[in-house]
């Protein structure tokens, strides 16, 4: 059976792989997220512990470190409790080591209620607030006081922040390290390239034109691939597949006012890899150096 013919399971594994380059992937295979692509690589590079957690909607995706999914105060939090869309995923990034920079480790993709009901069972509640005025003077309020306080009174502050007990942090750290480790147990491993083809097939059959022999991409994507010239692009036409002159990148040749979808051929996602390492080296302040054994080998069947 081909692999686009397969459900996905519940929980997905994908073991020991260069986080960043996966994270971008999702960016630009799994839908077009390519405007959220700077924060979360960012946010990747920049979180200081080794989890982070991303939420995938319809049409955006938020990355953060994991603690705040489980903070009502978070930005993740909101988006976790309030996405409604019914194919919405959550993706659990854990590094493990760090080799120039790039972060490498284990990623769990699951349906985003499997964490919406771990996130409702281990939520994270302040016990208090920080506060910074506009002269420079700190202080800090507890929940009920912050609560009773008038707009006005919060709106003259320079900045706040909410505050956890640190006794209550280690206990969720130490809990969601063995909650992600019991996940892995039950998890369906798959390699990289297998899974992002999985989440492409959707993606693809998503366009109005589709071609399931072909690999969906953003239209954000297409324009950089024409820029390289590394390799055709193809917009998505009722007849068919169509290529687009290089010169299109710096014309008007893209911005149709329809069919705006656009794809490449399995035999050149090799040139798809190489501009997914560029970009992830230079949103996440990495070198890398790209040889033959490190490009994707295309799959030989869509």
């Amino acid at each position: 059976m081909k692999l686009k013919e397969e459900p996905l399971p519940q929980i997905h594994l994908v073991r020991d792989t260069d986080l960043g380059v996966f994270a971008y992937e999702l960016h630009i295979l799994a839908g077009d997220f390519l405007r959220e692509s700077e924060f979360n690589l960012r946010s990747l590079a920049a979180n200081t512990g080794p989890d982070s957690i991303a939420v995938m909607g319809k049409k955006h995706m938020w990355l953060s470190d994991a603690l705040p999914a489980y903070c009502p105060s978070a930005e993740l939090y909101r988006m976790a409790a309030t996405t409604e869309y019914p194919a919405a995923r959550a993706f659990l990034f854990h590094t493990e080591r760090r080799e120039d920079g790039r972060p490498y480790g284990d990623v769990l993709m699951m349906d985003l209620d499997t964490l919406r009901q771990d996130i409702e069972r281990n939520t994270l509640y302040p016990y208090g607030v920080s506060m910074e005025y506009r002269d420079g003077t700190k202080a800090e309020a507890g929940i009920e006081k912050w609560e009773a306080m008038e707009l006005c009174e919060k709106d003259a502050l320079k900045t706040w922040r909410y505050l956890y007990a640190p006794e209550q942090v280690t206990e969720w750290q130490y809990r969601y390290s063995n909650r992600f480790s019991q996940w892995k147990e039950q998890a369906f491993s798959y390699m990289p390239q297998d899974l992002e083809e999985c989440l492409n097939v959707g993606y693809m059959e998503a366009a109005q034109n589709p071609d399931m022999d072909m690999y969906r991409i953003p239209l954000g994507t297409a324009r950089q691939m024409l820029l390289y010239d590394e390799a055709p692009v193809y917009r998505l036409l009722p007849s068919g597949p169509e290529k687009i002159p290089p010169i299109a990148a710096v014309t008007t040749g893209l911005w149709y006012e329809r069919y705006r979808e656009f794809a490449v051929a399995p035999e050149d996602l090799g040139a798809l890899d190489r501009l997914v390492r560029r970009e992830t080296a230079r949103l996440m302040g990495t070198h890398t150096q790209l040889n033959k054994t490190q490009e994707r080998r295309p799959s030989p069947e869509r």
